[in-house]
């Protein structure tokens, strides 16, 4: 090394370009160029509207290796024709080290010294992939299928759960969960009988007494030879009837499409201008994913018929969700990414924040929660995208970009601004689990890896394990860990209860669960910094305890801001209303205010025993009375309540809660504490006498 740096020689081919001196950055020190030569291996193909370094950053960032240029007194035409070539056509010469691809990168010089480069490190294949995509404004978009876009049920999985509600409806007493059971037990009944229909004759007749016949419809093979399977569609139900292995009947399954489905594959495929490349990401088997995929995307429009074995992937049972393993091939950055699924937990730490979660489809227990808000929810899913995909090269092109022009070789990588990231756009949508009690669909359908065990299984085991075994068969299912799926419709309840919790596919809950839950939920709340979920608890409790009803209706606005919006009503009457960037957020400031209605009525109404009993009432235990879940507040925050006490509580800081900014803050948070109902503190019946 002399005191310029190290020496290269460049070589394009076998032509020798030239000689270079090189300066690792400081974060790469010891890099060194192999035998000190650098071998293009190719220039890669003209970027039509971004500049080389703003792929570089956006895929690599920071990953500046060295700088290079020249200390000869001679000019070298071979080395100036290759930046000024790369420089004014976009391009970059790359040489293939191992499983990286080193980028030279053409810069501008303050100094106007030339030839200088800057040279990125990047896996192979990444820099053509993510090239495409950018100056296409496409970003990529992975779906979840089982509860997130399907449920899918063999005859099997009809039975176990026909026999499990049928045992559930003996022992139910509640007039209302008898209600809730019997239409759940009837849409599985009905389903069963298309699929036995299916099976026995290869036809179906519907409720209207409308006869379909199957259909061949050819699937994809990675073989030479032609696969037909036979398909069963009924359009206006959403249901499709299929055969796995069409040899075996036994392996035909009754699948529901998710609704609005179709709308929002026709904006991924609109006009013909690809908005993303789709991914699907799934614990299911794979024949059956591929299958399940297929009747989502029959013309192959969103995932071509030669990709879809590259693009569909199966995450071995057990393990956790992975963009990089999605992305194995290099076709894309993480950051280029969002996710679609009902479950975020399942997915890497560092993917969750790209996760939009929807509620868990279930057509069977709740079919009306697809239909009760005013945009359905892949709608909605939808809406995200788009919005996602907007600011996403809003920022891409009106600040980075320009930012990337403004940087010289001369200036230190450090210098390079952030490139944007999909997470920054995309808020986590997890509706409240509601009542520990409430009543919690059996599973509604089946994932893959149950598909391959129901066919190996004997019928009398699968059945035994749903009945006796409710609370342990779901690592059989999906091995994803996750919350009930109750609480993700959209009409939560609190007066519905108390039918024994069956995970779904996708749950793992133990038998103590119901019994742990707020202090699982205390601790989650804990985490996250915030205590709304405590307010959403607290007002479904009220409910249950008092037997009334507490439903939280939801509308999302179709405005580009994608406000959301959630009102509370206690018995039909409406106490609270809340609006927010995400779900969540309106609910959580809905169930506030429901509070704080309530607290004022509860004021009220105790007027005449305030005077009674004067001053004494800041030290009155109400806890038996009003139905509030004090022994679950958070011992802290009750120290941050217990100044002025309930006849504080009045109309002006209801108003001041509807006037709250919408997005939420640590600081905000601890000042919505000091805006809560004071805890009382209990005391001893001699402090009453008194």
């Amino acid at each position: 090394m002399n005191r310029l740096g190290f020496k290269t020689e460049v070589f394009e081919g076998d032509v020798r370009l030239g000689e270079l001196d090189y300066f690792p950055v400081t974060a790469f020190q010891n890099f060194r160029f192999p035998n000190n030569e650098i071998r293009i291996h190719h220039r890669t193909y003209r970027s039509e509207r971004c500049p080389p370094l703003s792929i570089l950053q956006s895929i690599s960032a920071f990953n500046v290796r060295c700088k290079l240029d020249s200390s000869l007194s001679v000019e070298q035409p071979l080395l100036i024709n290759l930046h000024a070539s790369c420089f004014h056509e976009m391009k970059t010469a790359v040489a293939v080290v191992g499983d990286e691809e080193l980028h030279l990168v053409a810069m501008p010089s303050k100094r106007k010294k030339f030839p200088c480069f800057w040279c990125y490190a990047v896996p192979v294949g990444l820099y053509d992939a993510c090239m495409g995509m950018l100056n296409l404004r496409c970003l990529s978009i992975v779906f979840d299928l089982d509860e997130t876009l399907i449920v899918a049920n063999t005859m099997k999985s009809f039975e176990d759960r026909i026999e499990a509600l049928r045992c559930w409806l003996l022992r139910e007493s509640d007039p209302l969960r008898v209600q809730g059971m019997s239409g759940e037990l009837k849409r599985y009944l009905e389903d069963r009988l298309l699929l036995k229909q299916f099976i026995e004759m290869d036809s179906v007749v519907d409720s209207n007494g409308k006869l379909y016949q199957v259909q061949m419809e050819e699937v994809p093979s990675l073989s030479e030879q032609k696969v037909l399977r036979p398909v069963v569609r009924l359009q206006d139900r959403n249901i499709v009837l299929t055969r796995i292995n069409p040899e075996i009947r036994d392996t035909s399954v009754l699948v529901k499409l998710r609704p609005a489905w179709e709308d929002l594959r026709c904006y991924l495929t609109a006009k013909g201008r690809k908005r993303f490349e789709v991914y699907v990401c799934t614990m299911a088997e794979r024949d059956y994913a591929l299958e399940m995929w297929r009747l989502l995307d029959p013309g192959a429009h969103l995932i071509g018929s030669k990709q879809v074995f590259d693009r569909v992937i199966c995450v071995k049972s057990g393990s956790r969700k992975s963009l990089l393993n999605v992305f194995h091939d290099g076709m894309c950055h993480p950051k280029m990414a969002m996710v679609i699924d009902d479950r975020s937990k399942v997915w890497e730490d560092k993917d969750q924040p790209r996760v939009h979660v929807v509620p868990a489809f279930s057509p069977y227990y709740a079919p009306q929660a697809e239909t009760a808000n005013a945009v359905p929810v892949l709608c909605v899913a939808r809406n995200v995208a788009c919005n996602v995909r907007g600011c996403f090269f809003k920022e891409f092109d009106e600040n980075f970009i320009q930012r990337i022009a403004e940087i010289f070789f001369e200036d230190e990588v450090v210098n390079l601004p952030h490139p944007p990231d999909v997470s920054s756009y995309l808020m986590s949508e997890e509706a409240p689990n509601g009542n520990g009690n409430a009543y919690v669909p059996v599973s509604e359908g089946m994932g893959g890896t149950e598909f391959e065990r129901r066919l190996n299984q004997p019928d009398d085991k699968v059945s035994a394990d749903l009945v006796s075994r409710p609370m342990a068969n779901s690592a059989d299912f999906r091995h994803e860990n996750s919350q009930p799926t109750a609480g993700m419709i959209p009409n939560v309840t609190g007066h519905r209860s108390s039918r024994p919790i069956i995970p779904s596919q996708k749950d793992a809950i133990s038998p103590n669960h119901a019994s742990s839950n707020g202090r699982d939920l205390q601790n989650e709340v804990g985490k996250l910094n915030f205590i709304p979920s405590l307010s959403i608890r607290m007002l479904l409790e009220i409910g249950r305890r008092l037997s009334k009803k507490v439903e939280f209706r939801s509308v999302v606005s179709t405005s580009k801001d994608l406000q959301f919006s959630v009102e509370v009503l206690y018995t039909d009457e409406k106490i609270g209303f809340g609006m927010g960037r995400t779900r969540r957020d309106a609910q959580q400031l809905a169930a506030e205010n429901a509070l704080r209605s309530l607290a004022e009525k509860y004021v009220t109404n105790m007027e005449p025993l305030c005077k009674a009993v004067n001053r004494e009432l800041d030290d009155l235990s109400l806890e038996h009375e009003n139905g509030f879940l004090w022994d679950e507040v958070n011992p802290e925050s009750s120290e941050l309540q217990t100044e002025d006490g309930l006849q504080r509580e009045s109309a002006s800081e209801a108003s001041d809660a509807e006037t709250r900014p919408l997005k939420s803050n640590p600081v905000n948070q601890q000042n919505e504490k000091r805006s809560f109902p004071r805890t009382p503190q209990p005391v001893s019946s001699k402090r009453l006498k008194e």
